[in-house]
């Protein structure tokens, strides 16, 4: 029934989180930079038809849905953050569970975005395919993911998003990437 309930986001949220969840609740982040969209326009777009609006979609159109169902689905009762910033969503989420780290507990950062309807994109942002990833935070880990700003020119300006060059460079790409973010460039890299 739960399952039902879920919206595609949600589902693929709770897909990558799983398996870093482990056996003890863990604080959580929760991002996405556009959200919920594709429940938010059908609404949108049903109340410019002259539709009611269903309490079900609406619940399911709010940014922190997915947060919400982890926290149902997995009996999760510890603090849960849910972020959207733009193109810098991915690293204010990371910054979000860095800030939320201690020596005994590890942090959940899941991000999690789906295309967004057509009319919508510019001609400097192009079409993204659906994403999501899970990171399990910890003082304790053996690998370092770090941002720092620079001037560097971007290796590929705004051709692909951040959240899937971040993924490429978690698959085990060499080096590093800069990417142009919202307001400023960054490099990543991972720190072995």
């Amino acid at each position: 029934m739960k399952r039902r309930r879920l919206t595609r986001l949600a589902k693929m949220a709770l897909y990558v989180a799983e398996p870093l969840n482990g056996e003890e609740s863990l604080p959580t982040v929760f991002a996405s930079q556009h959200g919920e969209v594709g429940q938010t326009v059908g609404m949108l777009d049903g109340l410019l038809a002259g539709e009611a609006v269903s309490p079900t979609r609406f619940s399911q159109s709010v940014h922190n849905f997915a947060s919400g169902s982890y926290g149902i689905h997995f009996s999760n009762t510890q603090p849960s953050t849910s972020i959207a910033a733009g193109s810098d969503t991915l690293l204010m989420a990371l910054i979000e569970g860095q800030s939320q780290l201690s020596a005994d507990r590890d942090v959940l950062v899941v991000y999690v975005d789906e295309p967004v309807p057509d009319r919508f994109l510019t001609a400097s942002e192009p079409q993204q395919p659906a994403m999501a990833l899970s990171l399990r935070l910890s003082l304790s880990a053996s690998m370092r993911l770090q941002a720092e700003v620079t001037d560097d020119p971007a290796d590929h300006p705004r051709l692909t998003s951040v959240p899937w060059q971040v993924l490429r460079l978690l698959s085990g790409a060499d080096g590093g990437a800069v990417m142009q973010q919202e307001r400023l460039r960054y490099r990543w890299s991972l720190l072995r």
